[in-house]
């Protein structure tokens, strides 16, 4: 080793010495939020360095800070009363530089990933042109453009991770080991509501479980029910993938994690994992899936019949709400957002209002005036500022309209297609289980978007992201060989 790099090191090491007792006389001096910034600013610091000396992650080191970030986030927060949340953003802006720069080099040599690059850039260009001739406003466009690359980054960091065995060991651990956090959380919570809230914050949604007809719907350790619903749908995925592990103890972890859904009543993402166990059983039976579609057509056929010669139609309830059976029914409040995100894409033809109006985090913080133009100061959830980015399409197609809308649900339809047609067409084992991943992680984020906008959330869909993009990396990788 020679003197500079012990030089360098000692300089490192002094900085670091420094750099801790600075944070600790600010945190020693109740200066928490000037001390969390400084530890964001830094961080910033080292992941740009690591931007520039280019950085490859051989050990899985996103994986188990992201999930970690994930699952202490909504506990530190609200114990320490510093927006932890904002780490994961860190991570996504301070290595996205390198995550585009992998994505770019990769995106060279695949068409598939070529062509949802050049659609999500259509996008990026009609947004902007969008917020030029709309009625944005400065700080509220530039809010929900950084939003808006928030998923695309969160999949460039997944291409910086190598599959290798310490990859499939993470993967093993969080299926593994979640349920240890996340179980006692949701106990405490049905026996001792009250030492819950103390830890993770008062509930936020009183409403009865659905499927147990008593209870709530439980939200474990995070800050709504949907966090527990998405992550623990994955973690059942995950398990039945079976990924280097006994069949019978994947089996008992697919039942923890499902009866975990199921206590967060959460419909949407009961029905998104039941797609993809479904998805699954077709994928695994895809040489005789044509020998059963005559089968499955008559079955589904005498379900129609007996549908109509009952009278019964599913979700009854749920389609009123939306409008759809009964006219004079009150719509909920995700149907009057859709509806009002419609208007507008009409009303702003064809480019659709600009960024941070209507539906977003730029217009949920920043810019509120589009809403109230429609009325929406009836409404008294949006008087309590409740369900105003409570679903994802509506801020989409109003804010680029309907040409922005179909760019983007045909990248995300593209990318889900191009994850089944690999799944179908592998055949290495590896290959293929990490693409059943990414394909559940896939199916169980466009399924909820009609209900949810944990597509775009780093605190609900950041290590679903980073295993989309290691599983496109890997395959290109074997796909190149």
């Amino acid at each position: 080793m020679t003197a500079l790099h012990v030089r360098g090191r000692s300089l490192l090491m002094l900085l670091g010495l420094l750099c801790a007792a600075v944070l600790g006389a600010l945190l020693g001096l109740g200066q928490r939020e000037f001390a969390a910034l400084s530890i964001l600013g830094l961080g910033g610091l080292v992941l740009l360095y690591l931007t520039v000396r280019g950085v490859e992650d051989t050990r899985a080191v996103l994986i188990y800070c992201g999930w970690a970030i994930m699952l202490l986030t909504p506990l530190l927060q609200h114990l320490s009363g510093v927006p932890v949340g904002y780490v994961l953003e860190v991570l996504i802006f301070g290595l996205g530089i390198a995550a585009i720069r992998r994505v770019w080099c990769i995106a060279g040599q695949d068409r598939w990933l070529r062509t949802l690059m050049a659609l999500f850039l259509c996008y990026l260009v009609l947004s902007l042109l969008s917020s030029v001739f709309g009625r944005s406003l400065g700080v509220a466009a530039l809010w929900q453009f950084q939003y808006n690359l928030k998923w695309p980054l969160m999949f460039g960091l997944g291409t910086l991770i190598v599959w290798n065995v310490s990859a499939s060991r993470a993967v093993q651990a969080l299926v593994g080991w979640s349920w240890v956090f996340i179980l006692p959380f949701v106990v405490i919570e049905i026996l001792a509501p009250a030492l819950h809230s103390q830890l993770v914050g008062p509930a936020t949604d009183s409403q009865l479980n659905p499927f147990l007809g008593v209870g709530a719907r439980y939200r474990g350790p995070f800050a709504h029910a949907g966090y527990l619903a998405i992550i623990s749908a994955f973690l059942a995925a995950v398990a039945w993938v079976d990924v280097g592990r006994a069949r019978w103890k994947s089996m008992m972890w697919v039942g923890v994690y499902s009866a975990l859904v199921v206590l967060s009543g959460q419909r949407q993402e009961a029905a998104a994992l039941l797609v993809v166990f479904l998805l699954f059983a077709a994928l695994r039976c895809r040489r005789v899936l044509p020998q059963l579609l005559v089968p499955l057509a008559f079955l589904i056929g005498c379900g129609v019949v007996l549908v109509l010669m009952f009278d019964y139609i599913p979700m009854r309830s749920t389609l009123a709400q939306w409008g759809l059976l009964d006219s004079l029914a009150p719509l909920s409040e995700r149907a009057i957002l859709t509806r009002g995100g419609l208007d507008v894409a009409q009303s702003y033809f064809p480019l659709g209002s600009g960024l941070g109006t209507y539906g977003g985090a730029g217009a949920q913080k920043f810019d509120l005036s589009l809403f109230e133009h429609l009325g929406f100061g009836r409404y008294w959830w949006f008087l309590q500022g409740k369900f105003i980015v409570d679903t994802y399409w509506p801020c989409v197609v109003a804010e680029s309209g309907f040409f922005g809308a179909f760019l983007i649900l045909s990248l995300l339809l593209m990318l889900w297609v191009g994850l089944v047609a690999r799944v179908w067409t592998s055949t290495q084992s590896q290959e293929r289980s990490l693409l059943l991943i990414a394909t559940a992680a896939m199916t169980l984020l466009l399924a909820n978007t009609p209900s949810s906008a944990v597509l775009t959330d780093p605190r609900g869909a950041f290590v679903l992201w980073l295993l989309i993009g290691m599983a496109c990396r890997y395959s290109f990788m074997l796909r190149m060989r």
